[in-house]
């Protein structure tokens, strides 16, 4: 009986212990998220003091960010992937181009300093808002259209609707939009999978967020800029971006409907190092698959154009723009030369 006393006591005390460690965690954990959303409120307090890097233009009753460089001959424009990042992508590449051309990076609506506007995310809008744009900014025709990644989609758009106003275009390690005809099931649902916005849209709130996309630029001098402004900013390109992920697959149904850029001058520039996978894909069968299929999808966008060449960059993964730029750099040069020679 003694025993058992004891043991119920032990029991007892050990259950009471057991309360008071779970309520000291909860506590931490109320405290520390409210020490992360009072710290996410005055870093966009201070954010909102970045003088934009830019300037802006009112598209359809809300104002766009661009960044533009000479104002003469023709235009070349940037379409930025899947990314908060917006024009910063392009900035440094911007900084190495001729002046004897112009060049306009810009945020899509919402992305950075772009106000978000009313209009929906889809293929469509997003042309229609950069041909607004250029045609507000008065940018020299015609446009060398730049796409990157999910940019490479949204170009397609651009060119179906303005054909006459393109010189060229150059898709940068471009996303496939009909990717499912070249992927196993498994393959496809890894790699469509997307971000998680529910957690996503938690750690914008509370601070989270810009910690983990602190690193999205190389930790390089010539990076300095985009990685102090990118986790400042983030918080204004988050819901963007999420809402672009929810409009992904309908944008990629619809591009991959258009089909041929007809005659425009195509350049497809692709990511061949063979190990820019390793990270994202550990089984191998299925790493080996999406090289074969990402080489086979690339070789399918010179079908676009009847003028289309395929320049592959070796020693690159995915952002070409960031381990590369030079390539883009050449391939922009090449494209400038190739239709601005007279005919």
């Amino acid at each position: 009986m003694a025993q058992m006393y004891l043991d119920k006591k032990m029991m007892k005390r050990f259950f009471k212990w057991v309360k008071m460690i779970g309520l000291v965690l909860i506590l931490l954990v109320i405290m520390l998220l409210l020490t992360g959303f009072i710290f996410e409120r005055i870093s966009r307090n201070n954010a909102e003091k970045i003088k934009p890097d830019g300037n802006f233009v009112e598209v359809e009753n809300h104002l766009m960010h661009f960044y533009q460089k000479g104002n003469r001959g023709l235009t070349v424009v940037f379409e930025t992937a899947f990314d908060p990042a917006g024009h910063l992508q392009w900035y440094n590449i911007q900084q190495q181009l001729p002046i004897s051309f112009t060049s306009i990076s810009y945020d899509r609506s919402g992305i950075l300093w772009s106000e978000r506007g009313e209009n929906p995310k889809s293929g469509e809008d997003v042309a229609r808002e950069l041909h607004l744009l250029l045609e507000k900014v008065d940018a020299p025709k015609p446009y060398i259209l730049v796409g990157h990644s999910f940019g490479g989609t949204l170009v397609r758009f651009f060119v179906n609707r303005y054909p006459k106003d393109v010189g060229g275009v150059i898709l940068v390690d471009s996303q496939y939009p009909d990717d499912q005809r070249f992927l196993s099931p498994e393959l496809y649902k890894m790699v469509n999978q997307g971000l998680p916005g529910g957690f996503l849209k938690f750690a914008n709130a509370f601070g989270i967020a810009r910690l983990m996309f602190k690193g999205m630029f190389p930790n390089e001098k010539q990076y300095t800029y985009q990685n102090s402004i990118m986790p400042a900013l983030l918080f204004k390109s988050a819901d963007a971006v999420l809402e672009e992920q929810d409009e992904m697959n309908s944008i990629k149904k619809e591009a991959s409907k258009i089909r041929s850029f007809g005659t425009i001058p195509l350049l497809v520039l692709t990511a061949a190092d063979k190990k820019r996978y390793d990270a994202a894909i550990k089984d191998k069968k299925l790493k080996t698959e999406m090289l074969n299929a990402w080489s086979k999808m690339q070789k399918d966008l010179l079908h676009l154009s009847t003028n289309s060449k395929q320049i592959l960059v070796p020693k690159s993964g995915h952002y070409i723009n960031q381990e590369q730029p030079e390539v883009v750099e050449k391939a922009i040069n090449e494209m400038v030369d190739k239709i601005s020679k007279p005919k």
